[in-house]
C-alpha cells in the first residue's frame, strides 16, 4: 500500500510528547506521524540502523511497536475513544529493512458492539509488498478512568482530548 500524503488528512500529535512511537521530542524514538482518509490511519516511517535486529533487518519488537501505534491510532481517531492494548498478534511475513521507508496502515475491519475493539495493522515495504500483519484487541476506557488509574495526568488528558477530537 503506497501512501499518497497529498490525498490524506494529517493528524496532529500531542505537543512535547516523549512517547517512543510518536513523540517528536524523543531523540531515540520512531517519531511516527499519522494521516487519515477517515476509514484508515496511515504512517510512513523509516527505522534507523540502531533499531536493527540481524544485520539490516528491523528488530521484531520495533515492528510490533509500529503495529501497536498504528492500531492504537485507529481506535483513537476512527472511534474517538481512548484505549489500551490488551493483546497483539503479529505475523512477520517478509523481512523489513532499516533505512527504508515503510508504509503502515491501521483499520477496524468491523465495528462490533462489544466492549473490546478488534483492530488490524499492516506494514508494506517501499516496493508495496505486505511484510507484516497484526491483529490487536484494544480495551476502550473513559478519560476519567485513564486519569484515575494514573495512566495519564489531568493536564496530559486535556492536551490529548484536543487532538482526539480534531476530525469531528
Amino acid at each position: 500500500m503506497i501512501i499518497k500524503p497529498a490525498l490524506l488528512t494529517p493528524l496532529q500529535n500531542i505537543c512535547d510528547q516523549n512517547g517512543f512511537g510518536c513523540g517528536a521530542e524523543n531523540p531515540v524514538g520512531l517519531k511516527m506521524q499519522f494521516l487519515t482518509d477517515n476509514q484508515r490511519i496511515y504512517s510512513q516511517v523509516t527505522v534507523p540502523l540502531a533499531m536493527a535486529g540481524w544485520d539490516q533487518t528491523i528488530h521484531g519488537g520495533i515492528i510490533s511497536t509500529i503495529m501497536d501505534e498504528i492500531m492504537g491510532r485507529a481506535v483513537i481517531y476512527l472511534l474517538k475513544k481512548i484505549a489500551v492494548t490488551k493483546s497483539i498478534t503479529v505475523d512477520f511475513i517478509k523481512p523489513l529493512y532499516v533505512g527504508r521507508e515503510l508504509n503502515a496502515v491501521g483499520f477496524i475491519p468491523e465495528i462490533q458492539p462489544e466492549k473490546d475493539v478488534q483492530v488490524t495493522g499492516e506494514i508494506y515495504s517501499e516496493q508495496d509488498i505486505l511484510c507484516a500483519k497484526a491483529y490487536g484487541t484494544f480495551v476502550p476506557m473513559t478519560p476519567e478512568s485513564a486519569v484515575r488509574s494514573g495512566m495519564m495526568s489531568s493536564e496530559y488528558m486535556e492536551r490529548f482530548m484536543s487532538i482526539r477530537s480534531q476530525n469531528d
